[in-house]
């Protein structure tokens, strides 16, 4: 199963989820069935990277501003607006990697 590890993983899994969310990841045949990606494991794993991104205390509001459009995104891709999702995640990967705010 993927670990997220530092923000290189971080951008590569941006990447992974706007390319096969919400429902077309690919199946791993080494992975068991529980163990699959799949929409809720991927930004389970993208909230993991926001933390790897930002651990520092004085970074608390900007992690909850990126968890707030990642909880945007997953949103809408449950509601089946798939190119609004992807707009939001973009948003997302456009602010987690700006130090400015």
């Amino acid at each position: 199963m993927f670990e997220m590890r530092n923000v290189e993983d971080l951008w590569e899994h941006i990447a992974y989820v706007r390319g096969y969310a919400p429902d077309q990841f690919p199946v791993e045949d080494f992975l068991s069935e529980d163990e699959q990606m799949n929409l809720d494991r991927a930004f389970e794993q993208l909230r993991e990277g926001v933390q790897i991104a930002y651990p520092e205390a004085q970074f608390a509001d900007k992690r909850a501003s990126l968890h707030g459009l990642l909880d945007q995104s997953y949103a809408q891709y449950q509601a089946g607006e798939i190119i609004r999702a992807g707009h939001l995640l973009n948003d997302f990967q456009d602010q987690i990697f700006k130090r400015d705010s």
